[in-house]
């Protein structure tokens, strides 16, 4: 009997080990929001709805983000980005889409009318991630915050601070409630809310520079005034640096203007950077833009492979910032003679008095006499000579005919130009076009009495301009 009691005794305390054990190594059930059970069957409803001009300011506060104030302008209706050390403004269709949700706010479900504290816990409320208080004109206020995601994803929980009523809103709300400054910054290198590429970004750049590769490139758009008073040809860009030149306008736009309007920084990669070596800032390329009132220059550091964007820096601005959209090709330009027009001259005959060839001893003259009535009709002397229009136009196109073959460091030699042309211009003034001879092959190019660093490579526009001034002497036409 004895021996009996003791082997039931020990199967009750191995049962109550192993219940024991099996308990403390059962698998801790986490907390989960449950699905919500909606107490009104209305696909939507108003949670927050103010009249916007009697809003003063809205005032977001992420759990573990810099606050901010969205501060509205009751007469234009604009919003501005108040924040204690805020590095940048704020875009303007991000702020106003998060001022809209705050204080214009729809629910797709009603989740409970009166949660208790452990619901508030199961939907995140207890410690939301983001809270927001719009400030109405007249001194009174609303508070409200955002809470734990749907399990379904379907949005975020949110009520206000004043009731225990929780509602479901949708995704879109939530992550604009949720936003973090620096999710309100508006990047963007281009003074105007754009998106990337926006054609528009194109007629805002009236001044480039770009520093790379040990050259700077500098170019200016012309005016509309410099057009209207413009010999026909004028470029819409001239170059300044390293080359004083017409641009070439497809070539501009294509290889440097399109480029620029992609840049687009979507987010800020380090506030106040220790070492701007990281990121290859330290030594930056440069892209320096000027429009009517509007200066700005970004640096350009080194390229991020793995993410395929680009760091750089707004200057003015202590934060590194990431930009994915931009094409940075232009800092490859180590030949600025690409974006230049290959024209040397470009003058309209019909801005032009004489044009005076002067070529290694040989010295011509050809006179122009224009018809007031009628810009495209003139009379033509070559030498005092009268010579038919046609034959006039033909010598003329002569002259135009220089094109450039690359660039040089040559400086203006001592010796006199080996070919020099003047037009004088019907409004009085003149310019001269000079080549210098550098060696058997090469002429240094010098207009109006400065370098243009260009050399053209073999002189047949001599050989082309004495075999016009032969046909004309034999009295035969210019082909």
């Amino acid at each position: 009997m004895r021996r009996k009691t003791l082997i039931i005794s020990l199967i009750v305390v191995v049962l109550l080990s192993g219940g024991i054990a099996a308990l403390l190594l059962w698998p801790e059930v986490e907390d989960v929001p449950p699905e919500p059970t909606p107490v009104v069957t209305a696909d939507t409803g108003e949670l927050i709805v103010e009249i916007r001009s009697e809003v003063a300011s809205v005032y977001i506060m992420p759990q573990n983000g810099v606050p901010y104030t969205l501060l509205n302008n009751p007469e234009n209706g604009e919003i501005e980005l108040v924040a204690p050390n805020a590095l940048f403004e704020g875009f303007p269709t991000i702020m106003d889409r998060i001022f809209t949700h705050a204080t214009a706010l729809r629910f797709q479900t009603r989740v409970t009318e009166e949660a208790d504290d452990h619901q508030l816990t199961l939907f995140g409320l207890d410690a939301p991630v983001s809270r927001w208080r719009v400030n109405r004109v007249d001194g009174t206020s609303v508070e409200l915050m955002v809470g734990a995601e749907h399990p379904a994803g379907q949005g975020r929980y949110a009520r206000r601070v004043d009731s225990r009523e929780v509602f479901l809103i949708n995704t879109g709300q939530s992550q604009s409630l949720t936003s973090e400054i620096e999710d309100v910054y508006n990047l963007s290198f281009l003074p105007l809310d754009i998106t990337p590429g926006d054609e528009m970004s194109l007629f805002l750049m009236e001044h480039i520079w770009i520093e790379a590769n040990n050259t700077t490139i500098e170019l200016r758009r012309r005016t509309m005034e410099e057009f209207e008073n413009a010999h026909l040809g004028m470029s819409q860009f001239e170059m300044l640096q390293p080359y004083l030149w017409e641009g070439n306008d497809y070539h501009v736009q294509s290889i440097i203007l399109e480029n620029v309007a992609h840049i687009f920084p979507i987010s800020v990669e380090e506030a106040n950077p220790a070492d701007l070596s990281v990121y290859g800032l330290d030594k930056p390329d440069k892209l320096t833009v000027v429009s009517e009132d509007w200066t700005g220059t970004l640096l350009i550091g080194d390229r991020d492979v793995e993410r395929n964007g680009r760091y750089v820096m707004i200057e003015g601005h202590d934060a590194v910032l990431f930009d994915p959209h931009g094409i940075y090709t232009f800092l490859n330009i180590t030949d600025a003679t690409q974006l230049l027009s290959q024209l040397v001259w470009i003058y309209h005959i019909r801005d032009v008095a004489t044009v005076t060839f002067e070529l290694e001893g040989i010295t011509r003259v050809l006179t122009f006499e224009h018809d007031d009535e009628d810009d495209n009709r003139l009379q033509a002397w070559l030498d005092g000579n009268e010579i038919s229009e046609i034959n006039g136009r033909r010598v003329y196109i002569g002259v135009l005919n220089v094109f450039f073959n690359g660039g040089t460091n040559a400086r203006i030699p001592a010796t006199p130009p080996s070919y020099r042309f003047t037009i004088e211009l019907v409004d009085g003034g003149s310019s001269t076009l000079e080549l210098y001879r550098l060696n058997e092959a090469e002429f240094l190019i010098v207009r109006d009495g400065v370098s243009t660093n260009l050399f053209i490579n073999r002189m047949t526009l001599q050989q082309n301009l004495l075999y016009r001034f032969e046909l004309l002497d034999a009295g035969r036409d210019i082909p």
